[in-house]
């Protein structure tokens, strides 16, 4: 087959690979989903226990033992974003012998209640699951490169609701190795590259939107409305919410510090390490209720009604998600971090607009831009992934705060830290 050929079938591919990796995705949230209702809602409905101390920590320690016995057995998984996505890039490919071990050791944590979100497990699964067919399909080299890159970026966009952020995230991989001068050929260049993504994006999209209209379920944040008052009052007010978005960054970046030493003290000792998290989330979860879960739900209750909140909860809440996401991630809960992330940048924003009194859809916009863009390091992809959440016209306030910080240098002692969230 003709180079011309090979890049026709690589992008069908890219489209079924898709498809497949977004009904794969949305049956193991489906599982998900009803494990959680089951421990969360029916079950303590059932035994009058909701929002009960006991409750929480009888839950959340069992869940520790479960995972904690689960890692000794098979390992530290699932591993983080980061992690799968230096391996593709490196390697070009992802093991798959295990994909079982890797489905169950996402849910686990997700289930019981981690503060965490779903894109790391998930990611590690389907693109494991990508290179079993593209070997299958005797592909090779930049080929199945093509294909495992398009499959992740199928699902990230899936996860998230928002096609345009892994394509984002593959742009940066193809960015980082011509800067390495990789040796290995590419079959197609970098326009060709996109329309392969754009491919494998908009059958992932297509598939876990049918399958939601027939079958219910799905996922991503919730959608800022577009409606939102601008004077020079916020913009007055802008470079007061990138610097809060600054500090909110280091604070993050300290307490993955604490956790990573924390985890490193505890890394022998697998089950009480997990045991340890669980009571963490169990504490957290009773005295501060919108920390739970990754906080897509927690975010929509925070949108109706954060006037309700006094800025100091708000604020405290922020700062325990982010301690939380850290200590699940490092004490053995393994996950993501950008769901509970972006729910702290909209904690902070609205704590920010109860202080001063500015339109707080601009607040929680640029708060949340510069939080992650501080922590990435990326504003391109920051601003793609907000979008999911923040419609277009929100654009200057997320794109400003998110390039300001993505300048703004971090303190040696955090630097190796960063390098290693999100």
């Amino acid at each position: 087959m003709n180079k011309q050929g090979k890049i026709a079938l690589i992008a069908i591919l890219s489209a079924v690979l898709g498809a497949v990796s977004s009904a794969v995705i949305w049956l193991i949230l489906k599982v998900m989903s009803l494990g959680m209702d089951f421990l969360w809602t029916i079950l303590p409905a059932k035994l009058g226990a909701e929002h009960n101390l006991a409750y929480m920590l009888a839950v959340t320690i069992i869940g520790g033992i479960i995972i904690g016995l689960w890692q000794k057995k098979f390992g530290l998984l699932p591993e983080e974003l980061p992690q799968v996505m230096g391996r593709v890039k490196k390697e070009g490919s992802y093991p798959y012998d295990n994909l079982h071990i890797l489905i169950v050791s996402a849910l686990l944590p997700l289930i019981f209640g981690g503060v965490i979100g779903p894109e790391a497990g998930l990611t590690g699964v389907i693109v494991g699951l990508c290179c079993w067919i593209g070997d299958r399909l005797k592909c090779k080299g930049d080929e199945l490169a093509a294909l495992a890159q398009s499959s992740m970026g199928a699902a990230l966009g899936v996860i998230f609701n928002a096609p345009f952020f892994g394509i984002v995230r593959n742009l940066g991989i193809d960015r980082e190795e011509e800067k390495k001068k990789h040796s290995r050929v590419r079959l197609v260049g970098k326009p060709t590259r996109i329309f392969i993504y754009c491919m494998g994006a908009a059958g992932g999209i297509a598939t876990f939107a049918g399958l939601g209209a027939l079958f219910g379920g799905g996922s991503g944040l919730p959608r800022f409305a577009a409606k939102h008052t601008i004077s020079w009052i916020q913009w007055a007010w802008f470079l007061g919410i990138v610097a809060a978005a600054i500090l909110a960054g280091l604070c993050y970046l300290f307490f993955a510090k604490f956790s990573s030493k924390l985890g490193e003290m505890l890394q022998s000792h697998r089950v009480a390490s997990c045991v340890l998290a669980g009571v963490c989330i169990a504490v957290g979860a009773y005295f501060l209720p919108l920390t739970t879960f990754s906080g897509e739900h927690e975010m929509g209750e925070l949108m109706g009604s954060w006037t309700e909140y006094s800025a100091k909860i708000l604020i405290l809440t922020a700062l325990a998600k982010m301690l939380l996401i850290n200590l699940c991630v490092q004490l053995g809960w393994r996950g993501g971090s950008i769901f509970p992330l972006i729910f702290s940048g909209v904690a902070a924003g609205y704590a920010f607009a109860a202080l001063t009194g500015i339109d707080p859809n601009f607040a929680v916009a640029a708060m949340t831009a510069g939080l992650y863009g501080y922590i990435s390091r990326k504003p391109v992809m920051t601003v793609a992934v907000l979008l999911m959440c923040f419609p277009p016209v929100y654009i200057f306030p997320l794109a400003g705060a998110a390039f300001i910080v993505s300048k703004t240098p971090i303190p040696k002692k955090l630097r190796e830290t960063e390098k290693n969230c999100g």
